[in-house]
């Protein structure tokens, strides 16, 4: 279980990093920014764009994703 990459997305680029994730046809990927994406507005709603996906991928496991506030820092 050793990660091997943490990449922090604010909102605002959640919709094109879903469009650039479905021309590199990465399925895996594209369907975990569109869960963070839908998972957000289900929580958050009018204050989307206070929230961030910090999104973890592990070596062996499947990525992994957490929302966390828009000041978050890695």
């Amino acid at each position: 279980m050793r990660i091997t990459q943490k990449t922090l997305y604010d909102y605002g680029e959640l919709l094109p990093e879903i469009c650039q994730a479905s021309m590199d046809e990465n399925l895996e990927f594209l369907l975990l920014l569109i869960a963070a994406k839908t998972d957000i507005e289900r929580a958050y709603a009018s204050q989307c764009n206070n929230y961030s996906v910090l999104v973890t991928c592990f070596e062996d496991e499947p990525d992994d994703y957490k929302i966390v506030p828009h000041d978050y820092q890695l």
